[in-house]
C-alpha cells in the first residue's frame, strides 16, 4: 500500500493566508486585482499553486518569502488580545510587536484574538506547510476553561468524533482530560479547524471562557512567560520534520 505523499505546492491563497497576510478570500481578491507577484510575473490565477521553498512571492511591494534567506524558527507564548495576522484594519497589537527578527516570518496556523499559548512562527514554508498537513496529524493540546463543570459522563461524546452543530462538519476522535473538579478540560487534537476546540464545547451546550494551547507537536512552553518567544533549536527542528517527513514515494 503506498503511503500518502505530502504536496509541496499549496494554492496561492492558502500560502497567503499562512504568511498572515489575508484570509484565503480576501488573497483570492488579491490575486484578481492584480497585486500579487510570483518570480517577476504577475499572478492571474486565483488557483495556481507555489512552492514555498523555491517561489519568490511579492504581495504590494513585500517579499512573503525569500528562498535564499536563512531559515528561522520560533516558539512564541501568545497572550489574550493579540492577533495573529501581520495587517490589522483596527490597528490591534499583533504577534509581530512581540518577535523582533530581521527575517519575515509567519505563524504556523492561527489562534484567535481570545486564546493564548504556543504559536510557532517561521519563514521555512515546507515545514509550516507539512506541520499543517492534515496527513501529518499533528498534535495539540488545550486547556479550556468552560462556563460550568463537564460531566464525566459526556467524555466520551466529546472524543469520540462529533459533528459541530453549526455545519454539520465531522471532527475526528480526540483526547481529553478533566480537571480542576470539571471546570478545566485538557484535550488533545491533531485536525486544525476553525475554532475547533471552542465549537465542540459549543455543541456540547458550553462555553469556552479561557482557551490556552500548552502543547504543540511535542513543544511546551517551559520558562516562556505570555508575550516570551524563543528560537528552536537544532535539535527541535529536526524532530518537527521528523513527525511530519515526505511520504515515502515507494
Amino acid at each position: 500500500m503506498k503511503k500518502q505523499v505530502l504536496e509541496e505546492k499549496v494554492r496561492i491563497n492558502k500560502y497567503l493566508a499562512m504568511c498572515g497576510v489575508a484570509s484565503r478570500r480576501a488573497a483570492d481578491q488579491m490575486v484578481i486585482e492584480g497585486k500579487v507577484v510570483v518570480n517577476g510575473r504577475v499572478a492571474d490565477e486565483p488557483g495556481m499553486k507555489v512552492d514555498p521553498r523555491n517561489d519568490e512571492v511579492i504581495v504590494d511591494g513585500r517579499f512573503m518569502a525569500k528562498p535564499e534567506e536563512k531559515m528561522v524558527y520560533i516558539l512564541f507564548n501568545k497572550p489574550r488580545n493579540v492577533i495573529t495576522t501581520s495587517h490589522d484594519e483596527r490597528d490591534r497589537q499583533q504577534v509581530f510587536d512581540f518577535v523582533n527578527v530581521k527575517e519575515r516570518v509567519f505563524p504556523v496556523g492561527r489562534l484567535d484574538r481570545k486564546s493564548t499559548g504556543l504559536l510557532i512562527l517561521t519563514n521555512d514554508g515546507t515545514l509550516a506547510h507539512r506541520l499543517m498537513h492534515p496527513s501529518s496529524q499533528v498534535r495539540k493540546e488545550y486547556l479550556a476553561a468552560l462556563d460550568q463543570k463537564f460531566p464525566p459522563a459526556m467524555l466520551q461524546k466529546l472524543t469520540g468524533g462529533m459533528r459541530l452543530k453549526d455545519t454539520g462538519e465531522k471532527v475526528s476522535p480526540c483526547r481529553a482530560k478533566i480537571l480542576d473538579e470539571g471546570m478545566t478540560v485538557l484535550v488533545s487534537i491533531h485536525e486544525g479547524k476553525n475554532h475547533q476546540v471552542r465549537r465542540m464545547f459549543s455543541t456540547l451546550g458550553f462555553e469556552v471562557k479561557r482557551l490556552d494551547r500548552v502543547a504543540y507537536a511535542g513543544l511546551t512552553p517551559g520558562d516562556l512567560r505570555r508575550g516570551e518567544w524563543r528560537f528552536l533549536s537544532r535539535r527541535e527542528v529536526d524532530e518537527l520534520y521528523r513527525l511530519c517527513p515526505e511520504a515515502d514515494k515507494a
